[in-house]
């Protein structure tokens, strides 16, 4: 349901913004795969990229208001709200502590969500709380199981791979999202890398 003419947070969007750009420099992000969200403060509406979004070029019409509890949503163009909207508002029911939620199909990362291959937690964001990233088991992009499991993994982690699909990280805010989503790809990378030296 499209209800237009309702007050949107520019702040929220600015950072939308700038975080897809961001992650398209950093070459995180194929295609136009991949999606970011930032709860607002009444914890009510999510903003959400619009689904079919292109990073490189995001701009405020490609960023949607969504109640997370009826699923209507504000838009200024005839865009809809990304295919894994569920996802994002399934995370933020089952983490009040969470406000951005930050998709990407980043190239190493995903290798190993495409691979029988563990990816190995290191140093370098915080406690380490396992011995690998948790994954998540293959479920159609979009689909509510994909929503279910993959929500259900980050009650207890702030990034999962999901099977042959990408990577999902959460954080207090969009920054502390978007860093562990370069964390992981740098880790990714590193193991890749040493993979290949040690053939």
């Amino acid at each position: 349901m499209i209800k237009n003419g309702d007050k949107m947070d520019n702040d929220i969007i600015e950072k939308i913004i700038k975080t897809a750009h961001h992650i398209y420099d950093k070459e995180m992000i194929l295609g136009k795969a991949g999606n970011i969200s930032i709860l607002d403060e009444s914890k009510n509406f999510m903003y959400i990229t619009a689904s079919g979004t292109d990073f490189k070029t995001l701009k405020y019409e490609d960023i949607l208001k969504v109640n997370i509890n009826d699923l209507s949503y504000v838009s200024s163009s005839d865009k809809i709200p990304s295919m894994e909207t569920n996802l994002h508002i399934y995370v933020y029911q089952k983490r009040p502590d969470v406000n951005s939620v930050v998709h990407v199909h980043s190239p190493y990362a995903t290798a190993f969500a495409f691979s029988d291959k563990k990816l190995r937690q290191l140093e370098g964001f915080g406690e380490i709380t396992g011995e690998y990233i948790a994954e998540v088991d293959y479920y159609p992009p979009g689909s509510k199981k994909l929503a279910k499991y993959a929500s259900d993994a980050l009650k207890n982690e702030d990034k999962v791979l999901l099977k042959d699909h990408g990577l999902i990280t959460i954080g207090k805010n969009i920054d502390e999202a978007t860093l562990l989503c370069e964390y992981v790809e740098g880790i990714a990378k590193t193991q890749y890398i040493t993979h290949v030296l040690n053939l």
